[in-house]
């Protein structure tokens, strides 16, 4: 019995510590002024829109990304890009996972920035059963 303990203890810290660590599902922001940098995060889904490093202009546009992530020593934001394109963010910035916060390090200018955690607003609840219709998009 206490062979057999031994034997599936390592078996069972294995699986428990196999939980995936993940963003919270909402949006996150800057509050830099003059900057609309953000990350939208559901599940292991991101969108990010970030300054474009490229550029030193202050609107000089912004690099948009969507894609699978996943946290890698319970900080580091990994992001599911293609080699080359991975190759290019990885030379200016590096996200990391802080609490409720993503810290961007933009490497070229050799500062950082948080974008801070909001959370997802639940749909609203329809009022007193009126049967009202979506509006048209054409």
């Amino acid at each position: 019995m206490k062979k057999s303990l031994f034997v599936l203890m390592p078996i069972l810290l294995a699986v428990v510590g196999c939980a995936d660590v993940r963003l919270a599902n909402g949006k996150y922001t800057t509050s830099l002024p003059g900057r609309e940098d953000f990350a939208a995060v559901y599940g292991d889904l991101i969108f990010l829109r970030l300054h474009n490093a490229e550029s030193e202009e202050a609107d000089g546009g912004y690099w948009d990304w969507a894609g699978k992530y996943k946290i890698v020593d319970d900080k580091y934001i990994e992001l599911d890009m293609d080699r080359k394109t991975m190759r290019t963010w990885k030379f200016y910035y590096q996200l990391t996972m802080r609490g409720k916060e993503i810290a961007v390090e933009d490497l070229r200018a050799e500062n950082s920035y948080l974008l801070h955690f909001r959370a997802a607003a639940p749909p609203a609840k329809s009022g007193g059963g009126s049967a009202s219709a979506a509006p048209a998009y054409r």
